[in-house]
């Protein structure tokens, strides 16, 4: 394990969607998330379950996924809206700058419709990590444990990046839950809310170094009494 930093984490992790065929180990999997098990929650809930795939249970469970997306033409019962159907500026913008930026370091013009398709289903693979990490929680829990979830992923996220590991958080899976509960044996009373891939990154891959802007301090900070 390097002496990264927490600020160096922060600063180096990026979304990675293209990684080496290398296996990660599970004993090196394990402290991440057991580390990762130290997050913060609500009244310490721990709201998360975890389900982590690899081998034949990831592939297996992606071409459930990806034969339920094609048979029902992409139709679905989403656990929750991706984004407010009305998405005003600055936030309108971000989303798309982000995807344009994505989508040229890609080499996907704007009209090419089936590539960008592709590319979306490029999701319900992990991005062809070795390892794919599925985050649910009982369905009768509340928005504040959903930001339990949020900075649970957060630290898987800095914890892989410290182990010279690289991840790409995902709501895709997200869309379609149906088929990823029955691949994961989950009862419809466990809601899906995100995913993770996670392995090592591919090196010379230009979608891997996009460098996404931040907004300035001053355009979401206020401070009070100082």
């Amino acid at each position: 394990m390097s002496s990264m930093s927490v600020t160096q984490a922060l600063m180096t992790r990026k979304s990675v969607r293209v990684y080496e065929d290398k296996p990660v180990p599970q004993p090196l999997l394990q402290e991440i998330l057991e580390l990762a098990g130290r997050s913060a929650s609500g009244g310490n809930v721990q709201p998360w379950k975890v389900d982590v795939l690899t081998g034949d249970a990831l592939n297996s469970m992606a071409q459930s996924v990806q034969g339920f997306i094609q048979q029902s033409g992409g139709k679905s019962e989403p656990e929750f809206p991706t984004y407010p159907s009305k998405l005003a500026d600055p936030y309108h913008s971000r989303r798309g700058d982000c995807g344009e930026l994505m989508y040229d370091a890609l080499g996907i013009a704007r009209e090419d419709k089936m590539n960008r398709i592709m590319q979306t289903m490029k999701n319900y693979n992990f991005f062809g990590a070795p390892v794919g990490i599925i985050l649910s929680m009982d369905r009768d829990m509340g928005q504040p444990q959903c930001l339990d979830i949020g900075i649970y992923m957060q630290s898987i996220m800095l914890l892989a990046k410290e182990r010279g590991l690289d991840t790409c958080p995902q709501v895709s899976w997200t869309v379609f839950p149906q088929p990823v509960r029955e691949a994961l044996g989950l009862s419809d009373d466990k809601k899906i809310m995100a995913g993770i891939c996670l392995g090592y990154k591919a090196e010379g891959e230009a979608v891997n170094e996009i460098s996404q802007e931040r907004a300035a301090l001053e355009d979401y900070i206020s401070f009070h009494g100082f």
